[in-house]
């Protein structure tokens, strides 16, 4: 049986143990997504500091020049996998939604702020 042909209709009839399994999914998720965030900002601290060091130091351009490349090739791998990180929580959302759990019961949606969503002006 596909996860998308799964019907609830209340949440009374979900089992307590999808309940848990949600939240701890949830507990699991969120500092996975926090930890690529911390490390986009680590990286990007590190990419300013190789820069201002030899600015510093006044030394040539090409001094540290290798490392600032490769630590900027990190930063973009690392954006790669915020990116597939914001895919799986979305598809976990659906498989959420397709079980019939509410995002708030299971924790997903305490303290976030959703993107915000584009005014369309009247025609």
């Amino acid at each position: 049986m596909s996860v998308a042909s799964i019907q609830t209709s209340d949440l009374t009839s979900i089992p307590t143990t999808n309940m848990a399994v949600a939240r701890k999914i949830m507990r699991a998720l969120l500092p996975a997504e926090n930890g690529i965030d911390h490390a986009i900002i680590a990286q990007t601290d590190l990419i300013g500091s190789i820069v201002r060091g030899r600015m510093e130091m006044g030394v040539a351009m090409e001094v540290g020049h290798d490392a600032a490349v490769l630590a900027a090739s990190s930063l973009a791998h690392l954006f790669e996998a915020r990116e597939d990180a914001i895919k799986c929580h979305q598809r976990l959302a659906v498989t959420r939604d397709a079980l019939g759990l509410d995002g708030s019961d299971v924790g997903c949606t305490a303290g976030k702020m959703a993107a915000p969503r584009r005014k369309v002006k009247a025609a």
